[in-house]
């Protein structure tokens, strides 16, 4: 099964800093492994200022951690109401810019609906991502609950928020499985 395109919520058992308490959006998954980037954890000011400056970014935006691989690489994570020639669709409602144009875009004050300044990625290499969802090298212990991307959440809901959301959205829906709602 590819998790593409879906949104990995961490479970209470990951105590790992990185993904404790993660909402990762999934950009491919298949048989070599899997990556994406988290979308719920908002860097401190302190760290944002001197990647703002790194980036020559003169707006005052909030910026995220991705995850713990390729933190020298920034993501726009956007809606699709924006596209230059380097943008890549990643859902029917989520974009992918990886250009310095849309940093002198924003600077001039343009932007996107929705959008996020993402810095690091999340990655899993062969099998490892379905072993921590199943919790086989684990003693059974699961690390992630798995929900179709959802728009309202990534972008309607606080990133403080996100996780609890997840949690509880998958929770019903799991509650509607089982009990035939």
């Amino acid at each position: 099964m590819s998790y593409t395109k879906n949104l990995l919520v961490s479970l209470p058992s990951v105590v790992d800093h990185s993904f404790n308490k993660s909402v990762i959006y999934v950009k491919n998954h298949n048989g070599d492994g899997a990556n994406g980037w988290i979308m719920n954890k908002q860097l401190d000011d302190n760290i944002a200022v001197n990647l703002r400056k790194g980036m020559k970014l003169q707006v005052n935006v909030p910026i995220y951690y991705g995850g713990p691989v390729n933190i020298s690489s920034a993501f726009v994570l956007h809606s699709n109401d924006f596209h230059i020639p380097q943008t890549v669709p990643l859902t029917d409602t989520l974009s992918l810019t990886r250009d310095k144009a849309i940093i002198n875009i924003f600077n001039i004050g343009q932007f996107p609906k929705n959008w996020k300044i993402i810095v690091g990625e999340s990655s899993w290499g062969a099998g490892q991502l379905e072993s921590e969802i199943f919790g086989s090298r684990s003693n059974g212990v699961s690390n992630w609950i798995t929900l179709p991307f959802n728009t309202d959440l990534i972008w309607n809901t606080n990133f403080n928020d996100m996780w609890d959301t997840g949690i509880r959205t998958y929770a019903m829906q799991l509650t509607n499985t089982v009990l035939n709602f």
